[in-house]
């Protein structure tokens, strides 16, 4: 895991501390689910981890390909101007919000790399968002939130906007 960010919020309560992973990227559904959670689902002495997989070809996931020096740099400054937006945007709504969060951006195929985080940090819980694919997009490309639903051992929050 390559990055992780702690929120300075207030400090959960005691009691039992759940473990709830949330999956962001730049999508509005990923927001949505995050929202919702925070509106209904949310308790201060919840564990928060925030995981973000940037999608597409990443630095770390394009090891082996043969790329120009230019093509990796670039490459290197796409995918660190957009990690740092959007940690910057959860971590201030973190913050306005008070709740005291992990945030962790983690490489590889979205769902499997989404499963082993959860296993990782001992999620009791995951929420997702989903992008709301039509039949055939999804039998061709997969669905990463059936992927987890699927493959991880805690329940699976799936928000559809």
């Amino acid at each position: 895991m390559s990055e992780t960010h702690h929120t300075a919020a207030a400090a959960g309560t005691g009691g039992d501390r759940r473990n709830v992973l949330i999956a962001v990227d730049k999508s509005q559904q990923a927001e949505h689910a995050f929202d919702w959670y925070i509106r209904t689902v949310h308790r201060p002495e919840n564990n928060v981890i925030l995981i973000h997989v940037p999608e597409g070809p990443t630095v770390e996931t394009s090891k082996g390909i043969r790329l120009t020096e230019g093509e990796f740099k670039k490459m290197q400054e796409t995918e660190n101007k957009d990690t740092s937006e959007l940690t910057a945007r959860y971590k201030k709504k973190l913050q306005a919000l008070g709740v005291d969060a992990t945030y962790k951006t983690i490489y590889g195929k979205p769902g499997e790399a989404i499963v082993e985080a959860a296993k990782h940090e001992h999620a009791t819980t995951v929420i997702m968002g989903t992008r709301g694919m039509g039949t055939l997009r999804r039998t061709v490309m997969g669905s990463v939130s059936d992927y987890v639903v699927h493959h991880t051992h805690v329940p699976v929050i799936v928000f559809r906007s």
